[in-house]
C-alpha cells in the first residue's frame, strides 16, 4: 500500500517546529484541538511561513473546529508514514492558562460508580442494529472566556458541561504539613536495587471518611507528580490504603493502575504481578464495563502484557468517546508512549504535550516529551524542559541523566555534561536500566575525553552490564581494554524484556524471542519471560517450540494461569484436543471458577464443534467476568454456527434457530460496546448482522469499516469472507488478491485467493495460491490440505493422497486428512485403503459423521448392504443430514432386505425434501419389490416428473412399461 508524501512543519507560537506532518494529520490534529490555527505553516522543501489559518487545505478544518462541530472524513483516513494519522480525542478548553490545572483530591471524594457514558446493552434484549463505529465530534470547550482546564473532577458535573475548578487549599500550613509527611514516610521499596511485587489491594477495610480521602489522596497526588520510584511507591501504598477503604471509587482504582504501569518496569513481572493488575481491572470494570476509568485499567492490562495493539486500539476508543473525563491526560501520556515505542516520535510529541499541559505537576509527560524532542534532534527544546522538571524536582534522577546526556550529546558541552551526570548516577533513586545505561555511557565518553582511561573502562563495563545488547557500549568496553562478558545476568531480566517488547512492538518476532529467551535464562523462575518468547515463536510459524516454551513458563510459575491458557488454545489450534483438555484442568484446580480457563474451556468446545458446549462454558466465564470481549466474541459466533446448524422441522427447532440467532446479534452487540476499535469484535458483529438481517447488511457495514479503518487489512480480508461464504468468489477473489499484494506474508489472504480462485475453475492458479501459503508457515498443514483437496476434485488422486499424508507427518491430530485420503482411494477403486483411512479417521474423531459415511459408500461398492446401512445409521444419529443421505440409507436396507425400515427413511427424507427426485427412484424400487406394481409405477412417473432430464430415463421409462403402466 502506498505511503502519503508528509509536506508540511509547523512552527508555534513559542517558536518550536514541528513536523514533517502529512496532511491528513495536520487535519487530525486541528480537529482535536492540538493546533489552534494560531501557528505558523510551510510547505516542505521550500515553502513560504504562513499563519496555518490563512492556508486553504486547512481553513475548512479550523473553521469547524472552532465551531465544535469536527467530523473527520473518513476517506482520508490513509495509513500514513509509521501510522502518522493521530487519533480524535475531546479536546480541552482552549485559551487554558491556569496554573493549577491539575487532579485534586477534591475530584475524587465520595465518587461512587458513575452511570455509563453510553448506554449500556441489556443482553437479555435483542438491538435492531448497531450502526458503524463513528468519528465524535471533539467536546465542545463551553464558554469561551473560561480559563479553567479539565481536571479530575465529578462526573455528574461533566455530564452538566461543568469543568471543576481546581483544589484551593483553605490553609498553607495544612499542604507544608502533608508534604513534609509524604518525605517523611516516604516508602522508597528495596534499596539493593532488586525488582519489587506490586501492592495488590487486600479486603475492604473500616470506611475511610471524606477528609481521610482528601488527606490521602493528596499525599498521593504529589507523590505521582514527582515522578520517581520512590515517589510512585509512596503512592501505591496510599492509594491500596483508599481502594480498601473506599472499593466503589472507581477513579481512584484507575490511577492505582496508572501507578502500577509507572512501577512495572521496576516489578518482578510474574504471576503475582500480573495478577495484581488483572484484579484491580477486573474489579474495576465490574463497577462499570464501559466506564473510562475501568479503560484506563484494561490499558494498563494489555501494554503491561505486551498486548500492544489491542491497547492502542481502547486507548483510541477511549479518547474518541464524547464526554471530558479525569484521567484524560493519562491517556494521551498512554497513546504518546505507544506511538514512542515505535519510534514515531514525530506523533508522539503533540500527544506528550497534551498531556503536560492539562496535568502540569506531572513531571512524567514533561521528561518524556523532553526525550522524544532529543530523538527528534530539538536538543535546545529538550534542555529547556528538564531544566523546568528540575526546578520543580531537584532529586528526579532520569530527568538529570537525560539531562546530562543532551548536554553532551546534543550540545558537546563535557563539562556541564558531567556534572548533570555525576551528581545523578551517584545519587540514590533508581530509574530505568536502559537510561541508567546511556548514562553511563555518557560519562565513560568523557572521561576518555579526560584522559581518565580507567575510570572510562569502570563506567563504561557498568553501561555495559546494564545493557549488554547494546553494540556500542560493547565496542567501547572492548576499546578501553574490558571484557564484554556480563556478570550478574539475574537483575537484568527486566531490560531484557523491555528490550523484547520494544521488537515485538515493531513486528520482529525473531529479535524478540530472542531477548524474552535471555531474560528466561537470566531468570529460569521467570515464567512471564518464557511465556513471552513462546508468543514470539508461535507469530514465527514455530508451534512446537512455542508449545515447549510454555511448559518451560508453567514450570517456572504453577500459578501462571495464562500459560495454561495460551499452552491450550495453541493446542487445540493444532487439534491436539485431548492434550488441550489437560492443560485447562491443570490450570481449573489452580484457579477455580477463573474466567479465562472457562474461556480456554469454550474455545476448546468451539474448535471440536460442539457449539452448546462452547455457549455452556463461555457463560459461565461471563458470570465470572462480564468485561471479557473475547468471552462475548465467542458467545456471539456460537450461537451463529448454532442457529445455522438447526434444521427448522417443526416448531420447537424454529424457535431454537430464532434465539440462536438473537443470542448471536445480541453477544456481538455486547462486545462492540465493549470496544469498538476491536476488529474481531466488529467482524463478528458484521457477520452476525450479516447471517440475522441478510448479506448486504453485512457487506456494507465491513465497507463503512474499511473506509475508517483503511490501513487495517482485517475488515477487507473479513469482506471477502462474507462475500465467499455468499458464493461470490469473483468479488472476493480481488480483495484477496489486493491484500495479498499489499501484504504478501498474510496467509490469510492467499488461503481465500486459492479457495476463492478453485471455485472459479482456475486450478493452476488456485495450486500456487495455496503453495504460497504453504511456504509461509511450514508448519501448518491446512495449505497442503487445501491444495491436497484441488487433486482430489480434479481427479489426481495419487498427488492428492500424497498431500493429504504430507500434512500428517506435519500434524498427526490434523483432522479429517484420514477422510480424504479414504475418499481419494475409493475413488481410484482401492476400497481396502478407502475402509481403512475411514476407520483410522473414526478413531481420531469418533463424533465426526463424514467417516461413517465413507465407510457406508465403500459398504455398497462391495454389496455388503447390512454393514452398509449400519454406518449410515451412526452418521444419522451424529449429525442431521439432507435428503440425500436418507435415500442412500434406504438403498441398503432395502438390498439388505430391510423394507420396513428402508421406507421409513424415505419418509425421514421427505419430511427434510419432498421435491427430491430419488426419493421416488428409491419409492419405486421397493414397491417393485413388494409386488405393487400400479405404486412402483406412480413413484418412477414422479422421479421422472421431478427430474425429467435425469440419467437413467430411458432405464426408468423401461420399468415403467414392464410394469404395465
Amino acid at each position: 500500500m502506498s505511503r502519503i508524501q508528509v509536506t508540511w512543519v509547523v512552527k508555534t507560537r513559542k517558536g518550536q517546529v514541528k513536523g514533517p506532518y502529512s496532511t491528513e494529520a495536520i487535519l487530525k490534529m486541528i480537529g482535536e484541538g492540538v493546533f489552534s490555527g494560531q501557528e505558523m505553516i510551510s510547505k516542505l522543501p521550500d515553502g513560504q511561513w504562513t499563519l496555518i489559518s490563512k492556508e486553504p487545505a486547512f481553513y475548512d478544518k479550523l473553521l469547524e473546529a472552532l465551531e465544535g462541530v469536527v467530523d473527520v472524513d473518513p476517506k482520508k483516513a490513509q495509513k500514513m508514514e509509521a501510522e502518522t494519522v493521530i487519533v480524535q480525542a475531546p479536546k480541552t478548553p482552549r485559551n487554558n492558562t491556569n496554573p493549577h490545572s491539575a487532579p485534586s483530591a477534591d475530584s475524587f471524594a465520595n465518587i461512587q460508580p458513575q452511570k455509563p457514558l453510553l448506554q449500556q446493552i441489556d443482553v437479555l434484549d435483542t438491538p435492531a442494529y448497531v450502526p458503524p463505529a463513528q468519528k465524535i465530534a471533539s467536546v465542545s470547550s463551553g464558554d469561551s472566556k473560561s480559563d479553567s482546564v479539565i481536571e479530575l473532577s465529578n462526573i455528574k458535573n461533566m455530564e452538566k458541561g461543568e469543568i471543576a475548578k481546581s483544589l484551593k487549599i483553605p490553609a498553607l500550613i495544612l499542604m507544608v504539613v502533608i508534604v513534609l509527611g509524604v518525605f517523611l514516610l516516604w516508602d522508597t521499596g528495596p534499596a539493593d536495587g532488586s525488582k519489587i511485587h506490586l501492592l495488590a489491594p487486600g479486603k475492604s477495610t473500616a470506611t475511610l471518611s471524606d477528609q481521610q480521602i482528601k488527606e490521602k489522596l493528596n499525599e498521593a497526588l504529589f507523590a505521582m507528580e514527582q515522578d520517581t520510584f520512590e515517589s510512585y511507591v509512596a503512592a501505591q501504598n496510599k492509594l491500596v490504603s483508599i481502594v480498601e477503604g473506599a472499593p466503589m471509587n472507581i477513579e481512584v482504582r484507575a490511577l492505582l493502575c496508572v501507578v502500577y504501569f509507572e512501577l512495572w518496569p521496576f516489578a518482578v513481572q510474574d504471576a503475582q504481578d500480573i495478577k495484581t493488575i488483572a484484579g484491580i481491572t477486573q474489579a474495576t470494570r465490574a463497577l462499570n464495563v464501559i466506564s473510562p476509568f475501568g479503560q484506563v485499567c484494561e490499558s494498563v492490562k494489555l501494554m503491561t502484557a505486551g498486548r500492544y495493539k489491542e491497547a492502542k486500539g481502547t486507548i483510541e476508543a477511549t479518547l474518541e468517546g464524547s464526554e471530558p473525563f479525569s484521567l484524560l491526560p493519562v491517556l494521551y501520556d498512554f497513546k504518546a508512549e505507544l506511538l514512542a515505542g515505535e519510534k514515531d516520535f514525530v506523533n508522539a510529541v503533540p500527544y506528550y504535550e497534551k498531556a503536560a499541559q492539562l496535568w502540569e505537576k506531572w513531571l512524567h509527560p514533561q521528561v518524556a516529551l523532553a526525550e522524544a524532542l532529543y530523538h527528534q534532534g530539538d536538543f535546545t527544546s529538550a534542555a529547556g524542559i528538564l531544566r523546568n522538571v528540575l526546578a520543580k524536582n531537584p532529586k528526579h534522577k532520569e530527568a538529570k541523566v537525560f539531562a546530562g546526556i543532551v548536554e553532551y550529546n546534543g550540545f558537546k558541552k563535557s563539562d556541564t555534561a558531567y556534572a548533570f551526570l555525576n551528581s545523578a548516577l551517584e545519587s540514590k533513586g533508581r530509574i530505568p536500566s536502559l537510561i541508567e545505561a546511556e548514562g553511563f555511557g555518557a560519562l565513560a565518553e568523557i572521561f576518555v575525553l579526560r584522559g581518565e582511561k580507567k575510570k572510562a573502562l569502570e563506567v563504561a563495563q557498568r553501561a555495559f552490564g546494564l545493557n549488554p545488547n547494546n553494540g556500542e557500549l560493547r565496542q567501547l568496553v572492548i576499546r578501553l581494554g574490558g571484557t564484554d562478558k556480563v556478570k550478574g545476568e539475574k537483575g537484568r531480566n527486566n531490560e531484557l524484556l523491555y528490550l523484547g517488547d520494544q521488537y515485538v512492538r515493531q513486528g520482529d518476532f525473531l529479535a524478540a524471542q530472542a531477548e524474552f529467551k535471555a531474560a528466561f535464562e537470566a531468570d529460569p523462575k521467570n515464567g512471564t519471560a518464557a511465556m513471552k518468547a513462546a508468543k514470539a515463536l508461535w507469530q514465527l510459524n514455530q508451534s512446537f517450540e512455542a508449545i515447549e516454551w510454555l511448559n518451560k513458563a508453567i514450570k517456572a510459575e504453577p500459578k501462571l494461569v495464562s500459560a495454561y491458557v495460551l499452552q491450550a488454545d495453541y493446542m487445540s489450534q493444532r487439534f491436539d484436543f485431548i492434550g488441550a483438555l489437560q492443560i485447562l484442568t491443570n490450570a481449573m484446580r489452580i484457579a477455580p471458577n477463573n474466567y479465562e480457563v472457562l474461556r480456554g474451556l469454550a474455545q476448546l468446545e468451539f474448535r471440536k464443534n460442539n457449539m452448546p458446549g462452547t455457549v455452556n462454558y463461555a457463560l459461565r466465564a461471563a458470570k465470572a467476568y462480564d468485561g471479557d470481549i473475547d468471552t462475548y466474541i465467542l458467545l456471539a459466533k456460537a450461537n451463529g454456527l448454532l442457529a445455522r446448524s438447526i434444521m427448522p422441522i417443526n416448531k420447537k427447532e424454529i424457535e431454537r434457530k430464532e434465539n440462536a440467532s438473537k443470542d448471536a446479534i445480541r453477544y456481538a452487540t455486547k462486545a462492540v460496546e465493549i470496544d469498538a476499535t476491536n476488529p474481531e469484535a466488529q467482524i463478528t458483529y458484521a457477520k452476525m448482522l450479516a447471517q440475522t438481517n441478510g448479506v448486504d447488511s453485512g457487506i456494507t457495514y465491513l465497507n463503512e469499516l474499511i473506509k475508517r479503518f483503511s490501513y487495517t487489512l482485517d475488515y477487507r480480508i473479513a469482506l471477502a469472507e462474507v462475500y465467499k461464504s455468499e458464493d461470490r468468489y469473483s468479488q472476493a477473489k480481488d480483495i484477496y488478491e489486493k491484500v495479498a499484494e499489499a501484504d504478501p506474508r498474510n496467509k490469510k489472504a492467499w488461503l481465500g485467493l486459492g479457495e476463492s480462485e478453485k471455485a472459479l475453475g482456475l486450478n493452476d492458479k488456485a495450486l500456487k495460491a495455496f503453495l504460497s501459503a504453504a511456504v509461509l508457515d511450514p508448519t501448518d498443514g491446512e495449505a497442503l490440505f487445501q491444495a491436497g483437496k484441488l487433486y482430489l476434485e480434479t481427479s489426481r488422486f495419487e498427488e492428492a493422497i500424497q498431500q493429504f499424508k504430507r500434512v500428517q507427518r506435519l500434524n498427526a491430530n490434523y483432522p479429517r486428512t484420514h477422510y480424504y485420503v479414504g475418499k481419494a482411494a475409493f475413488a481410484s477403486g482401492d476400497f481396502a485403503t478407502a475402509l481403512e483411512a475411514s476407520k483410522s479417521e473414526k478413531k481420531l474423531n469418533p463424533n465426526v459423521a463424514d467417516s461413517y459415511i465413507l465407510a457406508a459408500e465403500v459398504f455398497t461398492a462391495r454389496r455388503q448392504y447390512a454393514e452398509c446401512a449400519a454406518e449410515y445409521s451412526t452418521a444419522m444419529k451424529l449429525r442431521p443430514q439432507g435428503a440425500d443421505i436418507y435415500v442412500k440409507s434406504a438403498q441398503c436396507y432395502r438390498q439388505s432386505g430391510s423394507l420396513d425400515v428402508a421406507e421409513d427413511m424415505l419418509a425421514l427424507a421427505s419430511a427434510r425434501e419432498s421435491g427430491y427426485a430419488e426419493i421416488y427412484r428409491e419409492q419405486g424400487a421397493i414397491y417393485e419389490m413388494k409386488g405393487d406394481t400400479r405404486s412402483a409405477a406412480q413413484a418412477y412417473n414422479k422421479y421422472l416428473g421431478l427430474s425429467p432430464n435425469a440419467l437413467d430415463r430411458a432405464e426408468i421409462e423401461a420399468k415403467i412399461m414392464r410394469l404395465g403402466n
